[in-house]
Protein backbone atom coordinates (compact mmCIF):
# COMPACT_ATOMS: atom_id res chain seq x y z
CA UNK A 1 0.00 0.00 0.00
CA UNK A 2 1.54 3.09 -0.85
CA UNK A 3 1.42 5.99 2.04
CA UNK A 4 2.95 10.07 2.15
CA UNK A 5 2.15 12.62 4.36
CA UNK A 6 -1.04 14.40 5.35
CA UNK A 7 -2.07 17.55 6.74
CA UNK A 8 -5.43 17.61 8.92
CA UNK A 9 -8.16 20.49 7.95
CA UNK A 10 -6.84 24.21 9.38
CA UNK A 11 -10.26 24.24 11.52
CA UNK A 12 -9.32 21.45 13.59
CA UNK A 13 -12.81 20.02 12.97
CA UNK A 14 -13.39 16.52 11.11
CA UNK A 15 -12.77 16.74 7.50
CA UNK A 16 -15.46 17.41 5.03
CA UNK A 17 -13.05 17.48 1.74
CA UNK A 18 -9.75 15.48 0.95
CA UNK A 19 -7.57 16.75 -1.34
CA UNK A 20 -4.72 14.42 -2.84
CA UNK A 21 -1.73 15.65 -4.51
CA UNK A 22 -0.33 13.33 -6.86
CA UNK A 23 3.38 13.93 -7.51
CA UNK A 24 5.41 13.81 -10.77
CA UNK A 25 8.30 11.77 -12.11
CA UNK A 26 11.15 11.81 -9.98
CA UNK A 27 9.64 13.38 -6.99
CA UNK A 28 8.06 12.30 -3.93
CA UNK A 29 4.90 13.36 -1.27
CA UNK A 30 6.79 15.46 0.21
CA UNK A 31 7.45 17.59 -2.84
CA UNK A 32 3.44 18.50 -2.33
CA UNK A 33 2.08 18.25 0.65
CA UNK A 34 3.18 22.02 1.53
CA UNK A 35 0.03 22.82 -1.50
CA UNK A 36 -1.60 21.79 1.52
CA UNK A 37 -0.48 25.07 3.92
CA UNK A 38 -1.19 27.41 1.01
CA UNK A 39 -5.04 25.78 0.14
CA UNK A 40 -5.68 25.62 3.80
CA UNK A 41 -7.15 29.07 3.94
CA UNK A 42 -9.62 28.71 1.21
CA UNK A 43 -10.27 25.02 2.38
CA UNK A 44 -10.28 25.08 6.27
CA UNK A 45 -12.22 21.87 6.43
CA UNK A 46 -10.25 19.84 3.52
CA UNK A 47 -7.20 17.25 5.33
CA UNK A 48 -4.80 16.89 2.39
CA UNK A 49 -2.63 14.17 1.72
CA UNK A 50 0.12 13.46 -1.06
CA UNK A 51 1.72 10.11 -1.37
CA UNK A 52 4.41 8.81 -2.42
CA UNK A 53 4.00 6.78 -6.10
CA UNK A 54 5.05 3.02 -5.16
CA UNK A 55 8.03 2.18 -7.14
CA UNK A 56 11.63 3.90 -6.98
CA UNK A 57 12.73 6.25 -9.85
CA UNK A 58 14.42 5.00 -12.15
CA UNK A 59 16.51 8.03 -13.21
CA UNK A 60 17.03 9.54 -9.60
CA UNK A 61 17.14 7.32 -6.18
CA UNK A 62 15.37 9.56 -4.06
CA UNK A 63 12.70 9.73 -6.29
CA UNK A 64 9.52 7.87 -6.67
CA UNK A 65 7.29 6.84 -9.78
CA UNK A 66 4.02 6.11 -10.72
CA UNK A 67 5.89 4.28 -13.42
CA UNK A 68 8.72 3.94 -15.88
CA UNK A 69 9.07 6.57 -18.71
CA UNK A 70 9.26 5.66 -22.14
CA UNK A 71 9.76 9.02 -23.75
CA UNK A 72 7.59 8.77 -26.88
CA UNK A 73 5.69 5.46 -26.65
CA UNK A 74 1.91 6.58 -26.06
CA UNK A 75 0.86 2.59 -25.46
CA UNK A 76 3.87 2.40 -22.87
CA UNK A 77 2.64 5.14 -20.85
CA UNK A 78 -1.26 3.43 -21.20
CA UNK A 79 0.24 0.50 -19.76
CA UNK A 80 2.01 2.32 -17.12
CA UNK A 81 -0.61 4.63 -15.91
CA UNK A 82 -3.45 1.38 -15.88
CA UNK A 83 -0.77 -0.74 -14.17
CA UNK A 84 -0.29 1.84 -11.63
CA UNK A 85 -3.87 2.53 -11.09
CA UNK A 86 -5.22 -0.42 -9.02
CA UNK A 87 -2.87 1.11 -6.08
CA UNK A 88 -3.68 3.98 -6.11
CA UNK A 89 -7.08 3.40 -5.55
CA UNK A 90 -6.51 0.92 -2.84
CA UNK A 91 -5.06 4.33 -1.44
CA UNK A 92 -7.83 6.46 -2.36
CA UNK A 93 -10.09 4.06 -1.09
CA UNK A 94 -7.95 3.45 2.19
CA UNK A 95 -7.99 7.20 2.84
CA UNK A 96 -11.51 8.02 2.17
CA UNK A 97 -12.41 5.37 4.82
CA UNK A 98 -10.20 6.58 6.98
CA UNK A 99 -11.67 9.95 7.02
CA UNK A 100 -14.94 8.99 6.67
CA UNK A 101 -15.72 10.46 3.32
CA UNK A 102 -16.80 9.63 -0.21
CA UNK A 103 -15.64 9.92 -3.61
CA UNK A 104 -18.17 13.36 -3.31
CA UNK A 105 -15.30 14.83 -0.97
CA UNK A 106 -12.54 14.28 -3.19
CA UNK A 107 -10.52 16.08 -5.50
CA UNK A 108 -7.29 15.09 -6.90
CA UNK A 109 -4.36 17.42 -8.10
CA UNK A 110 -1.74 16.29 -10.45
CA UNK A 111 1.52 17.28 -11.14
CA UNK A 112 3.14 15.94 -14.72
CA UNK A 113 3.05 12.08 -14.32
CA UNK A 114 0.43 13.01 -11.08
CA UNK A 115 -1.63 14.42 -13.08
CA UNK A 116 -1.99 11.14 -15.41
CA UNK A 117 -2.91 9.03 -13.12
CA UNK A 118 -5.26 11.86 -11.22
CA UNK A 119 -7.04 11.69 -14.85
CA UNK A 120 -7.05 8.02 -15.82
CA UNK A 121 -8.26 6.83 -12.11
CA UNK A 122 -10.50 10.02 -11.21
CA UNK A 123 -12.53 9.51 -13.82
CA UNK A 124 -13.21 6.15 -13.34
CA UNK A 125 -13.69 6.04 -9.44
CA UNK A 126 -17.13 4.85 -8.89
CA UNK A 127 -18.46 8.39 -7.40
CA UNK A 128 -16.16 10.19 -9.53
Amino acid sequence: MIDGPRLPPANGAPPRKLVVFLHGYGADGNDLIDLGRMFAPILPDAAFVSPNAPHPCDESPMGRQWFPLALGDMHLYWRGVAGAAPALDEFLDAELARVGLTDRDLALVGFSQGTMMALHVGLRRKGG
